[in-house]
């Protein structure tokens, strides 16, 4: 009688540890629109949203993955509809989550930077404040 016997390979742990928040800086919502943050950091607009360029400025989430050098791993974001900022009475939905790698990434070395933008969506005459949230984005092994 023959016997089987497999080994399962045993990978590195997969870390990823936040280093910058995703930050959509100062603007005036008049009536309305969007501030989208790209993950490069470049800040732009739509509809008749004002930018403010005193203070807080736009910039992207930065994160470092860590794990296994040269692996390739996936990168899950926040699906649209999922995540808001609120000031504790008002609201403004973020979706459209983009990432610097994009989809999958190559830990070339064993780490590498991931940056996340999106895009915000103020209301007509949107409650001016400051308005804070949180979002979760994963990694796995490919």
């Amino acid at each position: 009688m023959a016997g089987l016997a497999a080994i399962a390979p045993a990978w590195a742990q997969i870390s990823l540890s936040k280093s910058a928040d995703l930050v959509f800086g100062g603007f005036v919502a008049s009536s309305g629109g969007t501030v989208t943050v790209a993950p490069n950091g470049g800040r732009s607009k739509s509809g008749s949203v004002l930018l403010v360029t005193q203070g807080a400025s736009g910039a992207a989430a930065q994160f470092t993955v860590t794990g296994t050098a040269d692996a390739t791993y996936a990168i899950t974001l926040p699906a649209n509809d999922t995540v808001t900022l609120s000031d504790g009475s008002h609201t403004m939905a973020v979706n459209n989550f983009t990432s610097t790698p994009s989809g999958t990434g190559t830990l070339t070395g064993g780490s590498q930077v991931l940056r996340v933008g999106a895009t915000l969506t103020a209301g007509n005459a949107q409650t001016p404040g400051s308005y804070t949230g949180s979002f979760n984005v994963s990694v796995q092994y490919n």
